[in-house]
């Protein structure tokens, strides 16, 4: 079987998990993932590959010397929080046994070191607690509030890509500001009041800004490095800094957390909107 037969496989139990995770039961989850899991253990005893190179080539784009193209939006983190499930869950209906009221698949995901992790893996009362915890009527929060509570207590380190994130907060509110800014422009139908805006940036700026905004939501896209025009207001010249710094990173990294923070369709989208105000008669096509 090929890596593109491979992703043909997974995707349509991908794309249920994605589409309705937020109606899911975690139970629910869990089955799909433990289903994806199996299809990867499959493939991964049948060819011999390492799980972490096999997510590298469903993914794509790893750094390093075996550089490929992404071919595919499944990460490498939820092919492995997949396959990790098959390996706690040796049939698909263990899953409801022992999770038969799971409120949700993260409050599973928040405590698998207890579970499977040989260094902080429960036993006895202690498993059995964290099992009642998982199928309690309580509440997500409380219950979520006491897995972190045991991490704290029994592991002690914090998760340093949600640091990560965090420490992006800045860039994702310059986003959205200017997402805001530039939908507002265009929803006022008036044209020339936008070009006020504008008038500061030549169209070619424009159009390379639009374009590489849009280059950020898959790697592989080609970019094209642009300076800045001096004199812009600021919410276009932290908007340009933004994507001028995240797309001149030779690691790829931190373009894959920006896109945890914004959704890559709203990338797309602004792309879009920033280009239409090239000119009055691309600027009349918009429709909110």
């Amino acid at each position: 079987m090929s890596i593109k037969d491979l992703i043909a496989d997974i995707v349509p139990y991908y794309n249920n998990y994605r589409q309705n995770k937020r109606t899911l039961t975690g139970t629910e989850a869990v089955e799909i993932l433990w289903v994806i899991g199996d299809i990867l253990k499959t493939y991964i005893e049948e060819t011999g590959i390492a799980p972490h190179k096999l997510y590298r080539e469903i993914y794509g784009k790893a750094e390093g010397k075996e550089n490929i193209i992404q071919k595919s939006y499944i990460t490498r983190e939820f092919l492995n929080r997949c396959y990790r499930v098959r390996r706690i869950f040796v049939k698909k209906t263990d899953v409801k046994k022992l999770f038969p009221n799971l409120f949700s698949f993260n409050l599973l995901r928040e405590a698998m070191p207890f579970i499977d992790d040989t260094k902080y893996k429960f036993a006895g009362k202690e498993k059995d607690d964290l099992y009642k915890l998982l199928n309690s009527d309580k509440t997500y929060a409380v219950i979520m509030k006491e897995i972190h509570r045991l991490q704290k207590e029994k592991i002690g380190i914090k998760n340093p890509r949600d640091q990560k994130l965090k420490e992006m907060t800045g860039d994702k509110d310059i986003f959205v500001a200017f997402y805001n800014y530039i939908y507002e422009l265009l929803k006022t139908v008036d044209y020339q009041k936008a070009k006020k805006e504008i008038e500061m940036m030549d169209a070619e700026f424009i159009k390379v800004l639009s374009k590489n905004t849009s280059a950020l939501t898959i790697d592989g896209l080609l970019t094209t490095d642009f300076e800045i025009p001096e004199n812009i207001n600021k919410k276009w010249s932290d908007f340009a800094g933004l994507i001028k710094r995240l797309i001149t990173k030779k690691d790829p990294m931190e373009r894959r957390r920006f896109r945890r923070l914004i959704p890559p369709h709203r990338m797309t989208q602004l792309g879009e909107m920033i280009y239409l105000l090239t000119s009055e008669n691309l600027y009349k096509t918009f429709r909110p």
